[in-house]
Order: structure tokens, then sequence, then C-alpha cells
């Protein structure tokens, strides 16, 4: 009886044994799979968002608030003459250049609009590209670049863009005179993800940027809301 109740006893206790180290094994193979994942997130290709200084510059619907007939009045000094498809383009006296992506900014597929400005607004275009590029970059970021998303319109695509909702495609639009472009302030190219900076930085950048070109007297901006971007018009 002693020898049932010994033998008992010892495969009770093996059991047990057996339980225990199983459960560590468990948990060891849980730490390893939890510090395996904590390396992955901070090594430098995570995707971990950045924080960069911003200059406060208030309301951005306040301080980008240059009225449409402002837009027009300016355009109409330094424009092209209205046209009516891509053809106009290239029968005109006033010179227009064609625009592409390039170190300075992107340039989206354009669906109601055509890649050309004149001169004045190509320059302004690539300063403020430049400009935020490369303030990105002094202030710890790594490569960004600006994404255009409309430019030049023709009467045809404006009313197409009205048809489709567009409040702001007025009927009288500085889009039409080749002056004028719209940049993104929700979405950037990031040229380099190893780095990658919070939108509302990208944003600020970009605001203190057209801030400063706005104040010297180059262009008039309109923070529009609903589509997202600047309105930018060269002076």
């Amino acid at each position: 009886m002693k020898r049932i109740i010994i033998l008992l006893a010892t495969t009770v206790i093996l059991i047990i044994m057996m339980c225990c180290g199983g459960n560590d094994n468990e948990q060891n193979e849980a730490v390893a799979s939890s510090a395996e994942l904590s390396n992955d997130l901070s090594s430098p290709d995570s995707n971990t968002i950045h924080r960069l200084k911003v200059r406060p510059i208030g309301s951005y619907s306040r301080k980008f608030n240059d009225i449409n007939a402002e837009h027009i009045t300016a355009a109409r000094k330094i424009g092209i003459k209205p046209i009516t498809s891509l053809r106009d383009a290239y029968n005109l006296k006033s010179p227009i250049m064609r625009i592409e992506t390039c170190s300075d900014f992107y340039v989206e597929k354009l669906n109601h609009s055509l890649p050309y400005l004149v001169p004045e607004a190509v320059r302004l275009l690539h300063d403020i590209g430049r400009s935020f590029s490369d303030t990105v970059a002094a202030r710890g970021g790594k490569k960004y670049k600006i994404r255009v998303t409309s430019v030049t319109r023709t009467d045809h695509t404006v009313a197409m863009l009205r048809r489709g909702g567009n409040v702001n495609a007025t009927s009288e639009s500085a889009h039409r005179y080749g002056t004028t472009f719209d940049v993104s302030y929700i979405r950037f190219v990031c040229c380099d993800s190893s780095y990658m900076v919070a939108p509302q930085d990208l944003r600020g950048i970009l605001a203190e940027v057209l801030d400063y070109y706005r104040n010297d007297g180059r262009c008039l901006v309109k923070y529009e809301i609903k589509q997202g971007c600047f309105h930018i018009t060269a002076q």
C-alpha cells in the first residue's frame, strides 16, 4: 500500500514539473517575440513618424484669404488669354512653359487641367518647392516634395469641374490665365521613408514658405478647405 502511495505521489510531482516547464517555455517564447517586435519598431526603416519645429503663423483661413477677384486681377496682368484647348496653347503669342515632376515638386496626373504656366508662375513654383524641401531638411527631416494638383484650366475643364461639384471652380477662374496652381497641404511626396514627418508639420512648413513669398509680393494665396490645397496665383 505504501509503495502504491509513493508511486502515485511521484507521478503527480512529475506531471506538475512537466506542466510548469511547458509554461516557462511559452513565456520565454512570448518574451523573445516581444523583444524582436521592439527591435523592429526601433529600426531606421520602421516608418516612425517624426515631429519638426513649425513657426506658428495663426489661422490659415484668415492668413491666406485673398479673394477670387484679387486673383483674377493679378492673373490678367501677367497671364495668357484664356484658352479652350491644348491646341490653343501652341498658338499663344505670350510665352507659356510646360511643367513636369522634378527635384522641386511632383505633378500629379492632371484630369482637369494642363501642365502649363507662364514663366513668372514657373519660377514661383520652383522657388516654393525648393524652399519647402530645404526648410524640412534644415529642421532635421529628409527629402520631401510638394504635390501640384491643378494647373491651367480651359473653359471646358472649368465647366467639367463645376458639374462635378467643385464649388471653387468658378467660371471666372484664375486658373484660366496660366498664372495659378494648386498645391496639396494634405499629401506630400516622401523621398526617404526611413525618416517620415508628421503631415501637420509639413503643412505648417509649407504655410511658412507661402507666407514668406506672399509677404514678398510674389503671390496671392487662398486656403481651400474642401479641396485640401493652397490656391496660389503668381504676381
